[in-house]
């Protein structure tokens, strides 16, 4: 048994126990996505502490029904982050919370390797007592990079993801449509999520590339081999997540991006063996002024050592205003540990990144992050975690920054 569940998941993920009944997922996303965290929520991490007589296995059960009757899989879930730093101007601190109900309906071929499914995400971010959320928190000592990746305030309750999912050729042809991420299909590794990984999008994947929002978008995978994968994908480029779809997409301006994919083990092992070269181009945006953009990134990792350390790098470099750095480099590493008898898999997180801003009027900045993820109950993580950034690109006058997290996480 791979050590390595949740956040990098178990090797040979078949044999981890699932409380629903969902097993191990077979999507070409990752990190933030709807279909990964709808699977590996599910799996039984063991924990620290144990809770007498099981008190969620009813819902679990319940849910187990509802995908065997119907072909309906569901995930819930709840996270707070609270974030303070050491800058001596504009806010120190900052608090969001964020509540999901993922969902994933097989409505064709359910049982078949050709399946059709509606997957939808609604949520809700807000802040928690603070003036910003943590998103935010980076801003106010000049980051460039966000400290507080997917913890912002929406005004309202959201539809982030509604779309149709595809398989087909005996399910090496899969393709999704409607309003999806046109982040979470590339460039990420099986840290790269801000609810169970590193928290700084410097160590989630490039910031040499583009970064829309929630929007239209069309997908395309292909399995040349159980080990080579091609990924191609089209997407709105002025999307904003909490914003009107139907709006941004009439102004026919696209991030266009391909991905080639080599599995380095086997497809079970897709999400630690990697590795991954993704190009991309973006069209000019005539209403914010940014310029026709392209560039390219790359992503290796590889579980090791009886499964219990995860090494990656990424880099990336682009041309154009689209992308926040025109060159970045960023290292890193999770160890997972069996703290207990019942063993719960807690894993510590290491990073440091460097990049070179598109805009050369700004500094180089260097960014880094370690995080220990506390199973404290099965469905119940506690993530504490500090993060260094030196010369934020946009505040010459400030050397270093610190700033310290607490996430909380429960599952159901």
């Amino acid at each position: 048994m791979a050590c390595f569940l949740l956040t990098l998941g178990a090797a040979t993920v078949v044999h981890a126990q699932s409380q629903s009944g969902y097993g191990p997922s077979n999507s070409l996303e990752g990190g933030d996505s709807v279909t990964e965290d709808i699977h590996e929520d599910d799996i039984s991490a063991g924990s620290a502490f144990r809770l007498r007589g099981q008190p969620l296995k009813p819902w679990f059960d319940a849910k187990r029904r509802w995908n065997d009757r119907y072909g309906l899989k569901l995930n819930f879930s709840l996270q707070t982050l609270h974030q303070n730093s050491d800058n001596s101007t504009g806010e120190s601190r900052a608090a969001a919370g964020r509540a999901e109900l993922n969902g994933s309906w097989t409505l064709v071929g359910r049982g078949t390797k050709n399946a059709g499914r509606l997957t939808f995400r609604i949520e809700n971010r807000s802040t928690l007592g603070t003036v910003i959320p943590p998103s935010r928190l980076g801003n106010q000592f000049g980051s460039g990079t966000l400290v507080g990746t997917g913890f912002s305030d929406y005004s309202r309750a959201n539809l982030s993801e509604l779309a149709w999912r595809q398989s087909l050729m005996q399910g090496r042809l899969r393709f999704v449509a409607g309003k999806i991420s046109a982040v979470g299909w590339y460039g990420g590794h099986a840290l790269s999520s801000p609810k169970r990984g590193f928290q700084n999008t410097a160590l989630q994947s490039s910031n040499a590339r583009a970064f829309p929002g929630r929007g239209f978008g069309l997908g395309v995978g292909y399995e040349f081999t159980p080990r080579l994968v091609a990924l191609a994908g089209i997407h709105d480029a002025n999307a904003k997540t909490t914003g009107n779809p139907f709006d941004s997409i009439k102004q026919g301006e696209y991030l266009k991006s391909v991905e080639l994919r080599y599995y380095l083990t086997t497809p079970e092992r897709a999400r630690w063996d990697q590795m991954r070269l993704n190009l991309w181009h973006q069209d000019a945006l005539a209403q914010s002024g940014v310029p026709e953009s392209y560039g390219a990134n790359f992503v290796v990792s590889k579980l090791m050592l009886q499964d219990k350390v995860l090494p990656f790098m990424l880099a990336g470099v682009s041309n154009g205003g689209a992308a926040l750095f025109q060159k970045d480099v960023a290292v890193g590493v999770g160890f997972a540990f069996d703290t207990t008898a019942s063993k719960a898999r807690d894993v510590l997180g290491i990073g440091l990144a460097w990049g070179e801003p598109t805009n050369t009027a700004l500094q180089e900045q260097v960014t880094g992050e370690m995080f220990y993820r506390f199973q404290m109950l099965d469905n119940l993580a506690i993530t504490p975690s500090i993060q260094i950034i030196k010369n934020p690109i946009a505040n010459p006058n400030k050397t270093t920054v610190t700033v310290l997290g607490l996430r909380v996480r429960a599952t159901f």
